[in-house]
């Protein structure tokens, strides 16, 4: 069970991105990086196809800002998303992804309201659109 340390601490938000991490490193991704800079602590991840990447962004302080969480399409969608052949990944497709990686991402929204923040999702495709 993941859980937000009462004192938002450097230490304790670097537990709680790592335990971020840990819901997609399960799966088989892969951390590209952990960093800190400014105000923020991220960790980026590849998945296991190297085609989608996300990373998670959480405020180093408690001053309301939101966490982050990106999905970004490096090339072409997994086939075990679409059921299809490999094809670009506009935002339709980068939309399936969000709703195959509803766990994860339901999971780190709790952790973010339990940290008296909200996520934001960002979704970035290959295609003219996104």
């Amino acid at each position: 069970m993941l859980s937000a340390p009462a004192n938002q601490s450097f230490t304790g938000v670097q537990l709680l991105r790592d335990q971020a991490a840990t819901l997609f490193e399960r799966g088989g991704w892969q951390v590209l990086f952990r960093c800190s800079g400014g105000n923020r602590l991220s960790a980026t991840l590849l998945d296991p196809s190297e085609r989608l990447q996300v990373t998670l962004e959480i405020p180093c302080s408690d001053d309301g800002s939101d966490w982050t969480l990106w999905l970004e399409a490096c090339s072409e969608i997994p086939s075990t998303v679409s059921g299809a052949l490999a094809q670009p990944m506009g935002l339709r497709q980068m939309l399936d992804v969000a709703r195959w990686l509803e766990g994860p991402i339901s999971e780190i929204e709790r952790m973010a309201l339990k940290a008296e923040s909200q996520l934001v999702l960002q979704i970035a495709g290959t295609g003219p659109n996104s």
